[in-house]
């Protein structure tokens, strides 16, 4: 069984994993823990917007039952969208979805950037060679390159704002690459990662940190 403590340390994960480790736990525990157990996950990754969906679903009183059925019918949705997107084409992405890597199945080669500093990439290009697809991982730093050698650009989403997305950090890079090289980059993401409202950019320094592993990219960047 997961425990809390094993979702709130796994900063390499994508959010569809995140949310059924979450959804796992909290069928193992009693009705009233919910909510301060949600609360404790979404201080962990309060990034992933979709958190913060189940959490409002519990405190409407939504069964649990009933919240992973419509998360498990939008990753379906989700999937669907990216087959079509991506089919028969050469796609260049980053980091790691569950999501995206099941649509990706349908590429007809896949270029992964290995998405430092924890290399999620990587873990994705595993999944697709293992599954006959034909991959190729490219350092960050070649992110130009990458798109010169593809059809498109395809990304998950962590969140999806009015004004544009919350991704792993260098989805940013890839975008400001596929603008300027004239290649579509398309960002693909459940109903329950919507947010209603404008993302607010938080204040820089020069130090590394866990925050910023994650990104916001303009909405006139991407085709959400």
């Amino acid at each position: 069984m997961v425990s809390i403590d094993d979702i709130i340390k796994d900063k390499k994960s994508g959010q569809t994993a995140i949310i059924r480790k979450t959804l796992e736990l909290l069928k193992s525990l009693e009705t009233d823990e919910y909510l301060e157990v949600c609360k404790r996950i979404i201080e962990a990754h309060k990034f992933m917007a979709g958190l913060k969906w189940i959490y409002e679903k519990l405190r409407e009183g939504i069964d649990i039952e009933e919240i992973e059925k419509e998360i498990v019918e939008e990753d379906i949705r989700a999937i669907k969208i990216v087959e079509e997107i991506v089919e028969n084409k050469t796609v260049v992405t980053l980091s790691r979805s569950h999501t995206l890597e099941k649509g990706l199945l349908k590429a007809s080669k896949v270029i992964v950037l290995e998405s430092s500093p924890r290399k999620e990439g990587i873990d994705m290009a595993r999944y697709l060679k293992g599954r006959g697809i034909d991959v190729r991982v490219f350092p960050d730093c070649a992110v130009a390159y990458a798109v010169k050698c593809c059809d498109i650009a395809i990304v998950g989403a962590d969140a999806v704002y009015r004004n544009g997305i919350i991704n792993k950090v260098g989805t940013l890079p890839l975008a400001l690459c596929c603008n300027h090289l004239s290649k579509d980059c398309y960002a693909v993401a459940q109903s329950y990662k919507f947010v209603d409202e404008e993302y607010t950019e938080i204040s820089f320094s020069d130090k590394f940190e866990e925050d910023l592993l994650f990104e916001f990219v303009p909405i006139n960047l991407i085709k959400v």
